[in-house]
């Protein structure tokens, strides 16, 4: 068996969510520790499906599998990330079945933790501890440039109890499908247990100026016609400020600049992506008479 979610599972990657729920379903009865008392292998292929589960189950996180990878998917999402608001209760009951059956796979008194031998789902993903609380999603939208930068914001939402307010550290380079976990914000723990966590997704808006691809950015520089022929000096925008670059002779409309570094902050590092700067040549709308004759001599010698 592969190392990709959809091979653990043992689904097609236009797999329906109803179709990998029920993959799941059969892979958790045949893999769970409680029916495989001792079995280590057992307990690695349950620790598998679950976070097979758990990304492609979610259609954020699916979109971002897909488009990275398993091995840069990896890399760039934590376990907290993966199995931030995963549901592995409910889905016993979204396919019909009682809570007799559910405390078989999880537990012996019906909850993710089991008695006395039981086996702890806890135990695998959370490191130990009681059922924590109900994890809480907040949906938070910000400027490219506090993105690039990074910022700290105060967040007020409602939640069980009321309004709360938490503080947040938004870190440079965040891209839009990230979560932050803010721990502890969520929902009660059942019986004095831990409370949940709560994630907010990031999205990032558009830049008018650049294009963004992760840490490198595109801009388009307007460059004189005189200037592609005779060679010279344009500024550019970066997200530091302006900067001038040299344009040789001789260069082409469309021709692409890399200015190594000056992109934004790599999310998680003290690297900046690349700015690619696309020279487009600019034509005045009101053609003067000189200029018109200069263009008409051009013309002649390019005959």
């Amino acid at each position: 068996m592969g190392e990709d979610y959809y091979e653990i599972l043992g689904v097609e990657r236009n797999a329906s969510a109803a179709e990998v729920k029920k993959a799941y379903r059969n892979k958790a009865k045949k893999y769970h520790p409680d029916k495989n008392q001792g079995d280590k292998t057992s307990e690695d292929m349950f620790k598998k499906v679950s976070e097979a589960y758990a990304v492609l189950s979610d259609k954020e996180k699916r979109a971002q599998y897909d488009r990275f990878g398993h091995n840069a998917f990896r890399q760039r999402f934590s376990q907290d990330d993966i199995f931030g608001g995963a549901n592995f209760q409910d889905i016993f009951r979204e396919f019909g079945l009682g809570d007799e059956i559910f405390g078989s796979f999880f537990g012996r008194h019906g909850s993710a933790r089991g008695g006395a031998g039981g086996f702890s789902f806890q135990d695998i993903f959370q490191g130990g501890g009681v059922m924590k609380g109900q994890d809480y999603s907040f949906a938070l939208t910000i400027p490219f440039m506090e993105a690039a930068q990074g910022s700290q914001r105060t967040l007020s939402f409602t939640a069980e109890g009321g309004a709360r307010t938490v503080d947040v550290k938004i870190p440079r380079g965040i891209e839009t499908g990230k979560k932050l976990r803010v721990k502890g914000q969520g929902g009660a723990g059942p019986r004095g247990a831990p409370p949940g966590d709560l994630y907010i997704v990031i999205t990032v808006e558009d830049s008018t100026i650049f294009t963004r691809n992760g840490a490198d950015l595109t801009v388009e520089a307007p460059v004189k016609y005189s200037t592609f022929i005779l060679g010279g000096e344009v500024s550019v925008q970066t997200p530091d400020g302006e900067r001038t670059i040299k344009i040789e002779p001789g260069a082409n409309p469309g021709k692409k600049i890399r200015i190594k570094g000056a992109g934004i902050w790599k999310l998680n590092s003290n690297e900046k992506g690349d700015l690619y700067v696309i020279l487009r040549v600019t034509i005045p709308q009101k053609i003067s008479t000189a200029q018109k004759e200069a263009a008409e001599n051009l013309l002649k010698l390019e005959m």
